[in-house]
């Protein structure tokens, strides 16, 4: 993890990037940066994931199973998913290598990915 003080500007450019998620996500991101706390992880990728999935698909974030396969459950395509990516790095202040990400197929994968990232 990124372990570079986490500035007001910094704040300002995380609310910026993740305006579209739910307010939630932004806060526990927010949280996340500022005390490095694990437990706001998961708040933060359903926010994002809800921000880029098919809004038909959205209600199966309420209560995901770690074997929910985001393509096919979420509507999410090969493109969506580098943005989903992209997002969590910019939102966590990790670096997700592409390898790795092309690897991460359900929302079990990604919340352990992340942990582990994390916990570096």
């Amino acid at each position: 993890m990124n372990t570079r003080e986490f500035t007001p500007q910094d704040e300002e450019n995380l609310r910026e990037n993740m305006k579209r998620c739910s307010p939630e996500a932004v806060e526990a991101a927010v949280e996340f940066r500022k005390t490095g706390d694990a437990s706001k992880i998961n708040v933060i990728v359903l926010g994002i994931l809800e921000r880029f999935a098919d809004p038909a698909m959205r209600g199966k974030l309420k209560n995901p199973s770690d074997d929910m396969v985001l393509a096919q459950e979420l509507g999410l395509d090969s493109l969506t998913m580098m943005e989903v990516v992209l997002m969590v790095e910019d939102s966590i202040g990790i670096s997700i290598d592409t390898d790795e990400a092309m690897k991460l197929k359900t929302f079990g994968d990604i919340k352990n990915y992340i942990n582990k990232k994390a916990n570096e």
